[in-house]
């Protein structure tokens, strides 16, 4: 069975995504049978690698909402990750360029530790608010997951997996992903948002 997720690490509902889903995966009894593939998946593709406005500023910015009116919002998404067991802050988070970090996550992959860098990534911009774009930052997440510095290092200076990012896209686009994170169990998608733990577990148990 081959679990696929459009993920980007800017969003929370991701970051809730999967942790929902590693609990369902936990539930259910076949899931020694069971591939997960993170694919790339850019929310801001055009957003620089300079920490600039704060998720709150953008949203107000973008979307006319009235000043500090994004306070609720990030609370009530704080509050379900904290359900989760995750931590994550969202007042003071500075969206950044992800395609360097998504390079990162393909690495990972080919070492088997493609969740563990999500993880990381994941934790690192939504709790510690740190920067996901500065090579620096990106190199200290990776050896916290166990990879090797050489190839981290050759992978942030060249060009790297860029093919493989440019390929998640480019499938997603073709099977209609454009928002939060897409779920598809082989190949069929049974999610557009971010469903329940009972609800993965549930697609789970079907698709077996």
């Amino acid at each position: 069975m081959k679990i696929e997720i459009w993920s980007d690490i800017m969003c929370p509902w991701r970051y809730i995504g999967k942790r929902r889903l590693e609990t369902a995966l936990a539930r259910f009894e076949h899931r020694d049978q069971v591939e997960v593939v993170w694919r790339s998946f850019e929310l801001r593709p055009d957003q620089p690698r300079t920490p600039g406005p704060t998720l709150g500023e953008m949203m107000q910015h973008r979307l006319g909402l009235q000043p500090g009116s994004a306070v609720g919002l990030f609370a009530e998404i704080e509050r379900l990750a904290q359900e989760e067991g995750l931590h994550i802050e969202l007042t003071g988070v500075q969206p950044v360029n992800s395609f360097d970090a998504q390079r990162l996550v393909h690495l990972a992959a080919d070492h088997g530790l493609a969740s563990q860098m999500k993880e990381r990534l994941f934790r690192g911009y939504l709790g510690e608010q740190r920067n996901v774009a500065d090579p620096d930052v990106l190199l200290e997440l990776a050896l916290d997951v166990g990879l090797d510095p050489v190839a981290v290092k050759a992978t942030l200076d060249g060009d790297a997996y860029a093919a493989d990012v440019r390929g998640d896209e480019e499938l997603g686009a073709r099977r209609g992903v454009t928002g939060v994170p897409g779920f598809f169990i082989n190949g069929g998608q049974v999610s557009s948002g971010v469903p329940s733990t009972q609800a993965l577990l549930q697609h789970l148990i079907q698709a077996r």
